[in-house]
């Protein structure tokens, strides 16, 4: 049974084949996140424009690059760090589109599934191959969907001016101020 699954337009081994190439393994989250862009992308239907937000930083964005247009990089794609697992697709010109969500009520009846969100057992406990399996045999089983309109995170960036720092002489947006991030000692880094 589990051959003749599609998912985002692919046969399951091109579907697991397209995961393992992108994020290194066939991580459960990514799985469960192509069955929610399948759905999604279903929902909002064929020639639409859309935008993608994820609600959490945890393979769901990794899903979303891979089986869509939508990426961190274009600015199609808005991660919301609220570790909750749910993605929208919608029209950008628009703002309606669908949400399409883990949904542990449904998850319940699914124990490994539920228990390995949950963080009830330990990954050593549950080996990878039955937890895919449970994510493949449920499929949009333990999903719920909406549709939405968006309201807030929408907007595209857009870049503004650029200066050279004086202290460190990189490029850097002038509205960070006088030098850049880094050189303010707001950066993720100090120089040795």
């Amino acid at each position: 049974m589990k051959m003749s699954i599609v998912v985002c337009g692919r046969s399951l081994e091109d579907f697991l084949n397209e995961i393992e190439r992108f994020h290194g393994f066939r991580a459960p989250g990514l799985v469960l996140g192509g069955f929610m862009v399948d759905w999604a992308q279903e929902l909002i239907g064929p020639n639409v424009e859309a935008d993608a937000i994820v609600e959490t930083a945890y393979c769901l964005p990794d899903a979303v690059q891979i089986f869509t247009p939508c990426t961190i990089g274009n600015g199609w794609l808005k991660v919301l760090d609220w570790d909750k697992f749910a993605v929208t697709l919608y029209d950008r010109k628009q703002l309606r589109g669908y949400r399409v969500w883990f949904d542990l009520e449904k998850a319940r009846s699914v124990p490994d599934l539920y228990d390995w969100y949950m963080r009830r057992v330990a990954k050593k406990d549950l080996p990878l191959e039955v937890l895919l399996d449970a994510i493949l045999e449920a499929g949009r089983y333990v999903l719920s969907s909406g549709a939405i309109r968006v309201t807030g995170h929408f907007e595209r960036k857009k870049k503004g001016n650029t200066q050279i720092c004086p202290e460190c002489g990189e490029a850097y947006p002038a509205t960070q101020g006088a030098t850049c991030f880094a050189c303010q000692g707001k950066g993720y880094y100090e120089r040795r």
